[in-house]
């Protein structure tokens, strides 16, 4: 028996789009970082103009752009379409493949880098009237050339206002990035409100400085980056000056910002100083309405906690995901500190909106319980343990002697502060605050406090289920 689709309820044929949307989901292998492309929606789409409109919503919700002519040329048609309404994700991809060293023409023409179609819908993001979320990743491909690595070549120096010039005027993937920034600039109040910035590069682009740079971030109300590092790469051989600027580029002008999701590199992790690390510029005075900070593979540091204290009467959710703290003799961090202080410093604020509060790791498999079960500290732990099941051993760790390398856990120093009990208990009275402003809220299971167990909450191990507590 044959069914006719066009013949079915639209709230049925909505079910089976749902499920085709969900399912059926692939990778797009001609571009350079996939993006997830869903080809059978597209092609039923494609199969006439009923379904064409049907799944119009679902087909150009997220779209992505690379600086190609084609992809422009493409692009730039569903803007002039009555399908632009429907766009409400835009990634866009920047790539530029070749060798820093080459003559090759991919790499080293910096007009065909950035198509002026591409340049078109960039600077002028209104054509998407529904847009929400833009998204900018830059990637690009390396090869040695005779011996020399061209991101470590490239990377490794400082450079001065003339010669990060110099390199957009003569390198095309540094005039890829100033290119696209000055486009993006032109968007005067956008009405989409997240930025996401991946892959964060590690050198200066000259529309960093500029007003209209600056005027465009100070409307954006969720902004989200993550930090590019080369695997062949470490901190110490890494231009730190970009970084440490990222206040007077960035972080000073998003004054609008409620949101702040920032996500380190599993082989430099940020924000202390010391040779390998490479401190982030958060500063008490910036970004006035935050309520929600994510930090994905960060250390904690005196400026986190000072940030964060700051922020004691707009913060509503703290997420710490892979995060860890530095210090101790096994270490040489100048600025470290115990997790307790950095607990005690939030607690002792009394932030009366935080009622979200999460401590996940991800990565841990490396602090397995044969590390420590022999162990004559552990002997000392035990008795604790067989109190308190749910006791928490807050992770200590300093950054990996080279690239692909573990992160080296100080075992030293987590063993004794969890002898010591500060970190618990400083966690304990936060986590006490944060469930009565949950009560008082009247809310229950969509705040709260989270601990991921794994192996850290040493009464469960094995365990893969986080555990939740929420007020009565």
């Amino acid at each position: 028996m044959h069914c006719n689709l066009l013949q079915l309820p639209a709230e049925l044929l909505r079910m089976i789009i749902e499920e085709v949307r969900l399912d059926v989901v692939i990778e797009d292998p001609l571009v350079i970082k996939p993006v997830l492309i869903n080809h059978s929606l597209i092609n039923w789409s494609g199969t006439c103009s009923y379904f064409r409109d049907l799944l119009a919503p679902d087909v150009f919700k997220s779209v992505k752009l690379v600086n190609h002519e084609k992809s422009g040329s493409s692009l730039d048609t569903v803007a002039k379409s009555q399908h632009n309404v429907h766009v409400k994700e835009l990634h866009f991809i920047g790539s530029a493949l070749g060798d820093a060293h080459s003559e090759e023409a991919a790499f080293s023409d910096t007009e065909k880098i950035f198509p002026c179609c591409v340049d078109g819908l960039i600077s002028d993001l209104q054509r998407f009237p529904s847009l929400e979320r833009l998204t900018l990743d830059f990637d690009y491909e390396s090869e040695d050339t005779d011996g020399i690595s061209w991101p470590e070549y490239t990377f490794a120096e400082e450079e001065t206002p003339e010669q990060v010039l110099e390199a957009e005027a003569s390198v095309a993937w540094r005039a890829l990035m100033s290119r696209t920034y000055s486009a993006l600039s032109q968007n005067r109040s956008p009405h989409f409100k997240h930025l996401e910035i991946r892959n964060l590069i590690w050198k200066d682009v000259s529309t960093y400085k500029d007003a209209a740079f600056h005027d465009f971030l100070s409307h954006i109300e969720q902004f989200t980056f993550s930090i590019h590092v080369h695997e062949s790469l470490q901190g110490w051989e890494l231009d730190r000056s970009l970084i440490e600027k990222l206040d007077v580029y960035f972080f000073n002008h998003l004054a609008s910002v409620t949101t702040l999701s920032i996500k380190g590199k599993e082989t430099e992790y940020t924000w202390l100083d010391a040779s390998i690390h490479t401190p982030l510029a958060l500063k008490v005075d910036q970004m006035p309405s935050l309520t929600t900070l994510h930090l994905d593979l960060i250390f904690i540091s005196p400026e986190l906690s000072d940030f964060l204290v700051g922020h004691k009467d707009t913060i509503e959710e703290l997420i710490l995901r892979d995060c860890y703290a530095s210090t101790g003799p096994e270490t040489d961090i100048d600025n470290g500190i115990y997790w307790s202080q950095l607990f005690t410093s939030l607690c002792s604020t009394c932030p009366a909106q935080l009622q979200r509060l999460e401590l996940v790791y991800t990565s841990v498999d490396s602090l397995s319980f044969e590390d420590i079960l022999f162990t004559e500290e552990f002997k000392d732990m035990l008795p604790i343990l067989l109190q308190d099941s749910k006791r928490i051993l807050f992770p200590y760790a300093i950054e990996p002697n080279g690239p692909d390398l573990p992160l080296q856990y100080c075992w030293e120093e987590c063993f004794a502060a969890f002898l010591k009990g500060e970190d618990q208990r400083s966690w304990d009275r936060l986590a006490g605050l944060v469930q009565g402003n949950v009560k008082k809220a009247g809310k229950s299971e969509s705040k709260g406090v989270k601990v991921s167990v794994s192996v850290l909450q040493m009464g469960k191990w094995g365990c893969t289920e986080p555990l939740e507590i929420f007020p009565a």
